[in-house]
């Protein structure tokens, strides 16, 4: 369960921008682009720099994040409905809206890569619910076991209703770039994208 944010998160942000061989690249606008395309729904930026449509990107990261979340789900036994799925997958995507991350200033190197800082500030959006599914499932007044996945998306939002925010804390993205033909693809390192899950979601 502490790596249920992370787990829904980092399968899809990996995501890549061509940059033409004499156009210079933006790699902060690339971050904040990704960023916010994933964090709060907002997909302009990101469609342009992937050269996708809006609509595209959207449905990406809408597929895969109710792919993940119902690969989780099962893990833990449960059977939902596509209703109750799409619920679960629609309140975790409300709690990633709560996220607040600054994108700062990009370097670049020698050889044309660059670092990003992005300064988050952590929030607990996952901090109670195992706590509160427990009582939920085992308490005095328990539900019955047709019914846990009710009780699962109700600690979620609990949980998320209740997420406090900690010290903001800085990330290094390094962005980085393979040849195709005259192009340059540009991509986050995937570990780089976890740690900046992990800690903007207060998962360390």
């Amino acid at each position: 369960m502490k790596k249920l944010v992370a787990a829904v998160l980092t399968g899809v942000m990996v995501l890549s921008a061509a940059a033409c061989g004499a156009k210079e690249f933006d790699a902060k606008g690339y971050v904040q682009g990704m960023l916010d395309a994933q964090f709060k729904g907002e997909y302009a930026a990101h469609a342009e720099d992937t050269g996708e449509d809006e609509e595209t990107v959207k449905k990406q990261i809408e597929d895969e994040n109710r792919s993940d979340m119902e690969t989780i789900v099962k893990m833990m036994g449960l059977n939902p409905t596509e209703e109750e799925l799409q619920e679960c997958v629609d309140l975790i995507t409300e709690g990633f809206k709560k996220i607040e991350y600054e994108v700062q200033d990009a370097v670049k190197d020698e050889n044309d890569n660059y670092t990003v800082d992005v300064v988050v500030t952590p929030i607990g959006l996952l901090d109670n619910v195992n706590e509160i599914l427990a009582e939920k499932i085992q308490g005095e007044n328990a539900v019955d076991v047709s019914e846990y996945m009710t009780a699962f998306n109700e600690a979620i939002k609990e949980s998320i209703d209740q997420a406090q925010t900690f010290e903001k804390e800085t990330v290094t993205l390094n962005v980085t770039f393979t040849e195709e033909g005259k192009n340059r693809i540009y991509s986050v390192n995937e570990a780089d994208l976890t740690e900046l899950v992990t800690i903007a979601t207060h998962q360390q």
